[in-house]
């Protein structure tokens, strides 16, 4: 599967030029209190996103088109749960007004459909793809999806998940990308201690997302910090977020 297919309808962001403490960029959400506790995407870090809330998806996609704003650089996005909405990024484009053509072509899509297309695609194709592109950030969503499999026997899901976890921590550190991982379902990651220990041991930062009563739990386990966020539809800001306006 090329790693170079374009998504028909793909992206879109606002225009941010966010600097860490040393001058680099970060990928932000464009949510005022998430980004404050969070701080983003860091140039060289690998992140997880680990959710039971499909806000996790919202995220991704503001993140991607943020990612080309931010960094004004390609995206490589792969995907590993069917996950790449093209009317979501269509709308996050309108939203912003940013010119979608021009974002659509900045970012590269590869899906796969087997543990072993997207081992393929990280592990043989993802660097070269990143190099060709002069990509600054990579996106794989969805990532435990396709270690699942029942027909698959656990130490082989894990040696191969293991190989694509380590191959994006060394692509981050060595090419300065940031880098994204997804997982959408906390049990997927609970239920395997060993998987837990990879993921959670491996990601540079980490971000889990909860449902709690009424609003969602989402804490940073390196930092140990918590906060609660009480999510708004689309259409609507909270006050906070339109006082900064």
């Amino acid at each position: 599967m090329s790693l170079s297919t374009r998504e028909a309808d793909s992206l879109a962001i606002a225009p941010q030029r966010e600097l860490t403490m040393h001058g680099e960029r970060t990928v932000r959400t464009s949510i005022p209190t998430l980004d404050a506790f969070f701080g983003g995407l860091r140039p060289g870090s690998m992140t997880l996103l680990d959710s039971s809330d499909r806000m996790l998806f919202d995220l991704t996609h503001i993140l991607c088109v943020n990612g080309v704003s931010t960094l004004g650089q390609d995206v490589v996005w792969v995907d590993g749960g069917n996950s790449v909405n093209p009317y979501e990024l269509g709308r996050i484009c309108r939203r912003f007004g940013l010119d979608r053509t021009e974002v659509l072509d900045s970012i590269s899509v590869a899906r796969a459909f087997t543990a072993y297309q997207l081992v393929s695609l990280i592990d043989e194709r993802l660097e070269e793809e990143v190099r060709r592109t002069g990509a600054g950030m990579v996106i794989v969503s969805c990532l435990p999806d396709m270690f699942q499999d029942k027909e698959m026997r656990w130490s082989e899901s894990y040696q191969l998940i293991r190989r694509c976890v380590e191959r994006l921590r060394d692509l981050s550190h060595d090419r300065g990308v940031a880098t994204l991982i997804t997982n959408y379902g906390l049990m997927k990651i609970l239920q395997r201690k060993s998987l837990k220990n990879l993921l959670y041991g491996m990601a540079d930062d980490i971000v889990r997302i909860e449902n709690a009563s009424r609003c969602l739990r989402i804490t940073l386990p390196n930092r140990q910090e918590t906060m609660y966020y009480h999510a708004v539809p689309h259409n609507q800001t909270t006050l906070e977020e339109f006082l900064r306006r």
